[in-house]
């Protein structure tokens, strides 16, 4: 599977030994770190909107409500066991392959930046909340890296099966992130066009190598939302940016922007590549696909790793590689690392408090409860907007509830109830935002309302 006239030329490797050993000294720290964080208490947003979304459906035995979320992917891996310790797990399961990646750039190059540049970024706060806060993310990362890798490999050795795997990497990516898709159209379309020393003859076999796996990823997630929903899903919100700002990206991110410099003195399609992805995280914030810091900055190490000039002196990847180290500690001095909150341990108390419940007898708007729910262990004692009968509930909770939980959130939306208590209810308790109104044969559920002391928040 290689171009006429082309021999296959073996990638410079680090001894297998050496790889792994890299491998747990990068990795083995964030998991410990991973780990310590989990035991003190904390689970992220992200991890817990994933958790409540698949339990929801595994317990009212409706897993098509999974068929048209997004992204799909840790849906899917979090479907065989959807507890808290699974994203736990997956979280620092990502990063380990980086590492003897990097390594592998640093054979190639001779050079210790490329593994200096990944170690800079990940050994943060912002690396931290990646690899604790969101596995998606952290699997979209790797899965991009790679398939930029086999791309660079494709384009150096003709070798056709770098392309087959560029393609499949990055429709992987696309079940992570829509960045995938984007990187596939534009490298396999618009960018051998725009410049032609990028296309890899034939030019139609490179078109379908790269952009037929991502699209067939899209159309069949088009598909499974057509057929469980009526309509094409839109994996994002338009129009309503969200992410962090391109100036904050780029304040962390100067290595990246150091080599961007360097290329533009020197002018190629590989300048037009690099700007690549940080072109693509300013237009998927506009419309309103969100990601966080950590996936913008991380995004941009890798590929300045990937992009680093060979010819580039001593001098400059010494000056880089000391910028990265010196942006590393600012991080930890600028940026706190992921810790539970007071909101956190108060919605946690709530959580067990109801947990006990009969099934589907509170009420609750989980719009605007998932920091609520996050925490719940099962769905089973709530009536969601998704559940059916919800809107019956809505209209006579006396006869179809025994609890109705309101959070401070809920102002103006379905559940009201701190303004327009449900008739005949009677308060049960109010505590940190949390409102729980029971049915007057109902009993009071048990709070534990010196959580907070217990766990030492302020």
């Amino acid at each position: 599977m290689v171009s006429p006239d082309t021999a296959p030329v073996a990638e410079p490797r680090a001894p297998r030994a050496t790889r792994l050993l890299l491998a747990l000294a990068v990795a083995l720290p964030l998991a410990l770190v991973a780990a310590g964080m989990a035991h003190d208490g904390w689970l992220s947003d992200t991890h817990g909107a994933f958790l409540s979304r698949v339990r929801f459906a595994v317990e009212r035995g409706r897993l098509e409500l999974l068929g048209f979320e997004y992204p799909p992917l840790p849906f899917l891996l979090l479907v065989p066991w959807g507890t808290t310790a699974a994203p736990r797990l997956l979280g620092p399961a990502a990063p380990p392959p980086l590492p003897p990646l990097g390594v592998d750039e640093c054979t190639s190059r001779r050079s210790v930046l490329p593994l200096i540049l990944l170690v800079a970024a990940l050994w943060t706060p912002i690396g931290l909340h990646l690899v604790a806060g969101d596995f998606n993310e952290a699997i979209g990362l790797l899965a991009l890296f790679v398939g930029w890798r086999h791309y660079r490999r494709w384009w150096a050795t003709r070798q056709t099966v770098h392309g087959l795997l560029t393609g499949l990497w990055l429709g992987l990516a696309f079940y992570t992130s829509p960045l995938g898709l984007a990187v596939a159209l534009i490298a396999g379309a618009i960018l051998p066009l725009v410049f032609p020393r990028l296309q890899i003859p034939p030019f139609a076999s490179q078109l379908v190598l790269l952009v037929f796996p991502g699209v067939a990823a899209a159309a069949t997630w088009a598909y499974l939302s057509w057929v469980f929903m009526g309509y094409v899903a839109f994996p994002f919100t338009p129009w309503e940016p969200g992410s962090p700002a391109l100036t904050t990206i780029m304040t962390w991110s100067v290595p990246y922007l150091m080599v961007v410099a360097a290329l533009v003195l020197r002018p190629s399609a590989t300048t037009a590549g690099m700007l690549l992805p940080l072109g693509l995280l300013w237009v998927a914030n506009r419309v309103g696909w969100h990601f966080s810091l950590a996936f913008a900055v991380l995004l941009l190490t890798l590929v300045t790793i990937v992009s680093l000039p060979r010819q580039m002196s001593a001098a400059g990847r010494a000056l880089i590689g000391a910028v990265a180290i010196t942006q590393a500690i600012l991080a930890w001095l600028v940026w706190p690392p992921p810790q539970r909150t007071a909101a956190d341990v108060a919605a946690r108390a709530v959580a067990e408090a109801l947990q006990n419940a009969p099934a589907r007898s509170i009420l609750i708007d989980d719009r605007e409860a998932e920091q609520l729910l996050k925490w719940a262990p099962s769905m089973r004692p709530y009536l969601t907007t998704r559940d059916t009968g919800f809107e019956i509930a809505m209209a006579h909770p006396l006869n179809t509830v025994r609890y109705v939980l309101a959070t401070e959130d809920s102002d103006g939306l379905t559940l009201d109830a701190d303004l327009r208590p449900p008739v005949g209810f009677e308060r049960a308790w109010s505590w940190q935002g949390y409102t729980l109104w029971r049915h007057p044969e109902a009993p009071v559920p048990p709070l534990r309302f010196d959580a907070l002391v217990r766990a030492g928040v302020e």
